[in-house]
């Protein structure tokens, strides 16, 4: 049995045919040579209670008002009252880069680096505050298993 290797006019004519559909076709038809994701693990006990005790508390009081889905408006569209909300973020981009406080907008937002990005806007968290931010941002921004928005399975809260 003789193999037939594509030669450039074939390869060629399929590239352009392609080129002419519709990107959704295209990306329907492209195989996937990507794994499934691995579901996040789930978040140790310090980890846990960290959150619960020294990171929940400040997102409540210091932003929710403004970025939760309660919120009677949400502001540059970004949610701080869930780990999927953090790591969309905003109209600006993601809110966090779990083990990257330097890069993470939200951290740089709370140590008031940049006076249009401060946050909160009109008073500055403590010292403690922000740096138990800057470290569960380390930490990998740990999120206890919390349901799923409607239409969806738990949201497993481990680092990215």
């Amino acid at each position: 049995m003789t193999v037939r290797r594509p030669t450039f006019t074939r390869l060629l004519a399929v590239a352009l045919a392609t080129a002419a559909l519709p990107s959704a076709v295209r990306a329907a038809a492209a195989p996937t040579s990507a794994k499934p994701a691995a579901p996040a693990p789930k978040p140790d006990p310090a980890g846990v209670e960290f959150f619960e005790r020294k990171i929940r508390p400040v997102l409540a009081e210091n932003c929710y008002a403004c970025h939760s889905a309660k919120a009677e408006k949400v502001k540059g569209g970004l949610l701080l009252d869930s780990r999927a909300g953090l790591l969309k973020g905003g109209e600006s981009g993601p809110a966090v880069f779990p083990g990257n406080p330097g890069k993470s907008p939200l951290v740089k937002a709370v140590r008031w680096e940049d006076p249009d990005t401060k946050m909160p806007p009109k008073t500055q968290l403590s010292a403690a505050a922000v740096a138990d931010l800057t470290r569960w941002v380390q930490m990998g921004a740990l999120w206890p298993i919390e349901p799923a928005p409607a239409g969806g399975g738990a949201v497993a809260g481990g680092a990215a």
